[in-house]
């Protein structure tokens, strides 16, 4: 069976059977898998069949659609895979995908009829934070920024940790302070940020949610949290 998750901080929000060679995802009400988020494109992306494997590819969408941290147009798309569109994500269950066989060893396909027994992820030790990080959603796919400083600042300056180009972009539009209970955003220069469409006042600090879009000037930023990794 092959099933898509709709999940929104975590908690899921919709469950879709996969029965069609082309399943559409976006906002508009068509859709097979509906997103109701502006962020959201009307057609976003869509996941196809092809032969016995799965590919998703973005329909140009505003925002982007994201596998594994990278801005995608079109990639396979294999059991467990999770996708990144806006707030939301899009978690990828194909339990009749063919296993990679070792070297030497023949591929056993996996019957749909079969209990699938997922080996656990380690467990996130105790008192272990979930580190902040920033994806760029405007120009070519790059690496997420890590907020792994007490205060990641936002503009043109040396100082700044993420850059902002252009000759009137301000030296420092906006910071985001790491503090004991969460992220939060500061905006330095008066009507350069918005968060979630709203202007931010100026030095206004607000407390960042994971999925929080972040505009500033001609910059988009996706507020997200990752799971530490092992040490």
């Amino acid at each position: 069976m092959i099933k898509l998750l709709l999940k929104f901080n975590g908690a899921l929000v919709k469950e879709l059977t996969v029965e069609k060679d082309e399943t559409t995802v976006g906002r508009k009400p068509d859709n097979d898998l509906v997103i109701d988020n502006p962020a959201v494109s009307g057609r976003h992306c869509r996941i196809v069949k092809e032969g016995k494997g799965y590919f998703v590819e973005d329909l140009k969408s505003t925002n982007g659609t994201f596998l594994r941290d990278h801005r995608l147009e079109r990639e396979p798309f294999h059991h467990k895979d999770i996708l990144a569109i806006a707030k939301h994500t899009v978690e990828f269950f194909n339990n009749e995908e063919v296993l990679v066989p070792a070297p030497g060893k023949t591929a056993t396909p996996v019957s749909s009829d079969a209990t699938v027994i997922m080996a656990a992820p380690p467990p996130v030790p105790k008192g272990a934070e979930r580190l902040g990080c920033l994806r760029s959603l405007s120009g070519p796919s790059a690496p997420p920024t890590p907020l792994n400083q007490m205060t990641t600042y936002i503009g043109k300056s040396d100082q700044a940790q993420v850059k902002l180009k252009g000759l009137f972009a301000p030296d420092l539009a906006a910071c985001i302070a790491k503090k004991s209970d969460g992220y939060h955003l500061t905006a330095l220069k008066e009507k350069t940020v918005k968060l979630n469409g709203d202007i931010l006042m100026d030095q206004s600090q607000v407390p960042l949610k994971e999925g929080d879009l972040i505009d500033v000037v001609n910059l988009k930023l996706l507020f997200f949290l990752q799971e530490p990794g092992p040490k």
